[in-house]
């Protein structure tokens, strides 16, 4: 179960196309499409006109995650080996943190050599790695990538690692969300109305976000950003519109929101019983919450 949604999330995050980086928005397309070979070609033309750069890593990155989707393990190993040592050469240059295509790169390194791990059965030795790339990196994207794909091998069936104030002795759900987030928009309707058949039976729900430093592209403040936050609640979220949404950094990282919305479901002895890093039907997250409201 936890390896199929390793996979789901990671085909998703494929369908996700971002408007930085025309290359990466090819290659991600094709690969959607299932044309690793036609992604292959755009990602070797970019790399052979513009050098081994981070853009030229994260496009590889991508392949590696690609070959993963689709099952291809051999081209898997190449794109990842690739990958990897242009990614060390460029971070001996240039700090992951002052570039967003060396840090997503890296991250997707890292993610594609734990998911091989765990494909081949080792799943402690998945495990161990992410816990170790995560308390080397101090980088946002990169960790919480690597949070994503640890709480979607260990999450499930484990006490929550961040108490909600309030929440204690309830039954919760996590709706994790962003103001950039066009997903997530597209998700409120189906949380709104799984919260309004389920609330008188006990169902809190909560949805905390985070600062990112920036709205709709420009540098913001942090107060800057707060109102943006509320703007987009107020706008686009009326059907949840009285539902706590904090800002906090800490839930996001701990439930490892490198990709929104996330949806994270805990029972009244505070056990996730659901962690889902991309949208899911009303259909399936109602059989979800059913089964811990009995």
């Amino acid at each position: 179960m936890n390896s199929m949604r390793f996979l789901v999330s990671i085909l998703l995050l494929c369908l996700s196309t971002p408007l930085w980086a025309s290359v990466i928005s090819e290659v991600k397309s094709k690969i959607a499409a299932g044309d690793l070979a036609s992604a292959d070609a755009i990602a070797d033309e970019f790399c052979r006109n513009n050098g081994p750069n981070a853009e030229c890593a994260n496009a590889v990155a991508w392949l590696a995650r690609g070959a993963l989707v689709m099952g291809n393990r051999e081209q898997e190993r190449l794109y990842l080996e690739r990958a990897k040592k242009m990614t060390g050469d460029l971070a001996g240059k240039v700090r992951p943190e002052d570039d967003y295509d060396l840090a997503i790169a890296l991250g997707a390194e890292i993610e594609v050599e734990a998911k091989l791990l765990a494909d081949q059965g080792a799943t402690d030795k998945a495990i161990a790695l992410l816990k170790t790339e995560l308390n080397h990196w101090k980088v946002w994207d990169i960790q919480a990538r690597i949070q994503k794909n640890l709480d979607l091998l260990t999450l499930e069936g484990k006490p929550e690692p961040l108490l909600e104030p309030g929440t204690s002795g309830k039954p919760v759900l996590l709706f994790l969300w962003g103001h950039w987030c066009s997903d997530c928009t597209d998700q409120e309707p189906v949380t709104a109305r799984i919260r309004q058949r389920c609330a008188p039976k006990g169902l809190m729900v909560v949805a905390p976000t985070r600062r990112r430093g920036d709205v709709n592209g420009k540098e913001a403040t942090p107060a800057e950003e707060d109102a943006e936050i509320e703007r987009v609640w107020k706008e686009s979220y009326a059907g949840l519109a009285s539902v706590p949404h904090p800002v906090d950094q800490a839930a996001m990282l701990a439930y490892g929101v490198s990709s929104t919305p996330t949806l994270v479901l805990i029972d009244r002895a505070g056990i996730v019983r659901l962690y889902c890093p991309f949208r899911l039907s009303e259909a399936a997250l109602a059989r979800h919450i059913d089964e811990i409201l009995r």
